[in-house]
């Protein structure tokens, strides 16, 4: 059995929970509700005190709450006040205290439960802090059942057997259409880059949830698939795999194949076939071959096919769904180069070669030695420690001058060298990564950090030997130190919380609304160490800052552009700090050299990284199906000498790279209206489709209506429906279906509430159809 991990390991956001009251602080939990009793649950489990210490003190409230809820602290007045030292007497009377606040019910709820998830009655300033369903959440329940009911055998979350997350579909993301774009047609793309901002989520823009297509990015998408389109035929002998001057069915269907293969990602089947060749037919017949070869090309990349990648698996077995080779290849593909699969794994996934976790760490380990690689190795560290940023973060240009969009350019090349050259020349350890003694700099770079000498490196730039310096490992980088500063100073605070959130993965909560959060004026007598110090000396700043200025402190003697000093405003400069409330990483330290050795030597440090990993290779956010998945990975990272090389091909070995969860179908229930174009209204009713996949005859009016289920996955499905004009005049259509879930991607159309249903309509290119003709439009929804 694996246990699950806690604290760090995990990012549910308990760390502060007390800055913002949680759990009571200044508050009276007895008003509108009623307390157990003392004498409920009287006597406990046997081992009470004990089962505290491990699965609630440890690595919940003594990492993320003591901070606040200690005496002196911001809930210091609060029903909640722990002791923090570790004697027997302080853990008992922790025990005691959290035992008191978990009999307190409002509405037959312990408040333990209430507060930290965002369901007390009267609000919870510092919102929604624990899932239901977590670990976290598990533990606090098992506790209250214990002392309030005397139950000793509530479940605490273990992991056992292989984990897997729901089935998935993942848009892709801006870079990644780009990427597939020019893959499939040889030709330079930017039309991804002018697409709407993908949304970002735990600091990645690749998060499958957040992926939609909103009426806006489907209209972008409509436009670019155009514009490709007549790009590509700029040369038709280069795509089509014929002779165009044949001009026959033949061609088109052939080039209907390998378009459609290569562009989908799979094979076509016998409806992918039939429908394009249909549609290539009716264009062709007015416009010539060519045409018809462009409006194929505009048609597919507007897919749904195209623009998701699927993760859905065959048949159901045992609650299991198996991935396809073809899916396996494109998982293969987008993590390790970001685009569509090569001919090698187009080739294995046809032989079926993509089956067990040994062929496709073959496949991994393949991919990831490629150059190609390097496009999501520095996506990857451009988004984990946001130094895409540092392109246009503002400055001051008369505090530092000389931070020229060259300078700027020059320190992400940097950040992403050294990230390279410790994956595939150093030791490819995450120890090595953050404590690393040399760099990559252009000449122009050198002579703004003040360093000389160096070798020729990769890329025309110079590595350079930083040993005995105190610019030690990847968060030194100037990228990372004029990211994370303000426009006039070095800012511990944005340094402290870069280490808290994406090298421990502790996430803050925003401060209270109406708090002033300007930074503290600045002062030529006053070093910034003075200045924030004095800034967070007393509540309700004191208790928050602490578990990030004393850790930015450390950063001190790297300016708000990262040039390195020894003075500020003629003092010197004082780099000690302290680390808190963690499980593995507390203790003081002094400068960047001894912070970089005590991140690195850290469990807390290893298991987020892994988990930054697993969250921007899988796409996906940790919820209560994922946790024993985030806890496999970051156990054979441990096990695995903390190589990054190895976490990546791991990755690709785990039981949700090939299998996932299974969920049962969900049914759309078509009912169609149509409008006349004269404005006269015609309906009917459709068929109702099982699981979606029914479709209506011709009905009542002028409008046909089929709805087809293309997916299936835990939490959701998407379907496509046509909408055929059966009568023989013109209409602007109009349908109503009853929906189940929520949309979350709509494409070629609109929706308005009516009633109990969506109405669907057309958007500018298909809003009318002429006698018997027909279109489709798309949506995904969730559950």
């Amino acid at each position: 059995m694996k246990p699950i991990l806690h604290g760090s390991s995990w990012a549910l956001a308990l760390l502060c929970a007390a800055v913002l009251g949680a759990l009571g602080a200044c508050d009276d939990d007895t008003t509108g509700g009623t307390g157990a009793g003392a004498g409920t649950g009287e006597g406990g489990c046997p081992d009470d005190p004990q089962f505290f210490q491990e699965h609630v003190h440890a690595p919940i409230l003594g990492q993320k709450c003591i901070v606040c809820h200690a005496e002196g602290g911001l809930a210091g007045q609060s029903k909640l006040v722990l002791d923090p030292a570790a004697t027997p007497e302080a853990q008992t009377a922790n025990f005691e205290t959290v035992r008191d606040v978990a009999r307190l019910e409002v509405e037959g709820t312990s408040v333990l439960l209430l507060r930290p998830t965002g369901r007390y009655p009267e609000g919870h300033t510092g919102g929604k802090l624990i899932e239901l369903g977590t670990s976290e959440y598990l533990a606090l329940s098992a506790f209250v059942d214990r002392v309030t009911e005397g139950k000793c055998d509530s479940p605490v979350l273990a992991c056992d057997g292989p984990a897997r997350g729901g089935r998935m579909l993942r848009r892709l993301s801006r870079a990644e259409y780009d990427a597939t774009i020019s893959d499939l047609f040889d030709i330079p793309s930017a039309w991804g880059a002018a697409f709407t901002p993908d949304t970002v989520v735990n600091g990645f823009a690749n998060n499958a949830s957040a992926l939609v297509v909103s009426p806006l990015l489907a209209d972008q998408a409509r436009s670019a698939a155009e514009e490709i389109a007549v790009a590509v035929f700029q040369s038709p002998a280069a795509v089509l795999p014929c002779d165009a001057a044949s001009g026959d069915a033949a061609c088109a269907a052939a080039f209907i194949d390998s378009l459609g293969k290569r562009a989908f990602r799979r094979p076509l089947d016998d409806a992918d076939r039939a429908r394009y060749l249909a549609l290539y037919t009716t264009v062709a017949a007015e416009d010539g071959f060519l045409d018809g070869a462009r409006t194929i090309v505009t048609a597919m990349l507007q897919s749904p096919h195209f623009l998701y990648r699927t993760e859905l698996g065959g048949p159901v077995m045992g609650g299991i769904v198996t991935l396809t080779p073809y899916e396996i290849a494109s998982e293969l593909s987008y993590l390790f180069w970001g685009t569509m699969p090569d001919p090698d794994l187009f080739a294995a996934a046809d032989a079926g070669k993509l089956s067990t976790a040994d062929e496709i760490a073959g496949q991994a380990e393949r991919l990831l030695a490629d150059p190609r690689s390097n496009a999501v190795l520095d996506r990857f560290v451009d988004e984990w420690l946001q130094i895409g940023n540092v392109v246009n973060v503002p400055k001051d240009e008369a505090i530092y001058p000389g931070f020229t969009p060259d300078i700027r350019a020059a320190m992400r090349a940097e950040t992403r060298a050294v990230f390279r050259n410790v994956l595939r020349d150093g030791d490819a350890t995450l120890p090595a990564l953050l404590t690393s003694g040399s760099t990559f700099v252009s000449p122009e770079l050198a002579t703004f950090y003040g360093v000389s000498g160096g070798a020729p490196g990769p890329d025309g730039l110079l590595e350079v030997d930083l040993e005995g310096t105190e610019r030690r490992g990847i968060l030194t980088r100037g990228s990372v130190l004029s990211t994370h500063a303000h426009p006039t100073d070095s800012s511990p605070i944005h340094r402290g919380k870069l280490v808290r959130t994406r090298v421990l993965c502790q996430d803050l909560p925003p401060p209270p609304a109406g708090f002033n959060v300007q930074p503290p004026p600045l002062d030529p007598g006053l070093t910034t160490r003075e200045r924030y110090l004095a800034h967070a000396s007393e509540e309700p700043c004191k208790s928050c800052h602490q578990l990030m200025d004393p850790i930015g402190f450390g950063f001190e003697r790297f300016d708000g552009v990262g040039r390195y000093r020894t003075t500020e405003n003629g003092k010197p400069i004082d780099t000690a700090g302290e680390i808190v409330s963690t499980a593995h990483t507390n203790g003081e330290f002094d400068g960047t050299e001894d912070l970089m050795s005590t991140l690195a030597a850290s469990p807390d440090t290893g298991a987020c990284f892994s988990l930054q990993w697993l969250r921007f290779a899988y796409g996906i956010a940790e919820s209560p199906d994922t946790q024993c998945l985030a806890a496999e990975v970051a156990s054979d990272f441990a096990a695995g000498g903390l190589r990054i090389d190895t976490l990546l091909v791991s990755l690709a070995r785990t039981s949700h790279f090939i299998e996932r969860a299974a969920d049962p179908g969900v049914g759309v229930d078509p009912e169609p209206e149509s409008t006349g174009a004269d404005g006269s209204g015609g309906s009917g009713a459709g068929g109702a489709g099982q699981g979606g996949a029914g479709g209506g005859g011709p009905v009542s009016g002028q409008l046909a209506v089929d709805v087809h289920e293309d997916s299936q996955w835990q939490g959701g499905y998407c379907s496509t429906v046509t909408v055929e004009n059966t009568g023989d005049t013109t209409v602007t259509w109009n349908v109503s279906l009853a929906i189940d879930g929520m949309i979350t991607d709509l494409w070629n159309a609109v929706s308005t509430p009516d009633g109990t249903k969506l109405g669907f309509g057309g958007v500018q290119h298909n809003a009318v159809l002429d006698a018997s003709e027909s279109t489709s439009f798309g949506f995904c929804a969730s559950l």
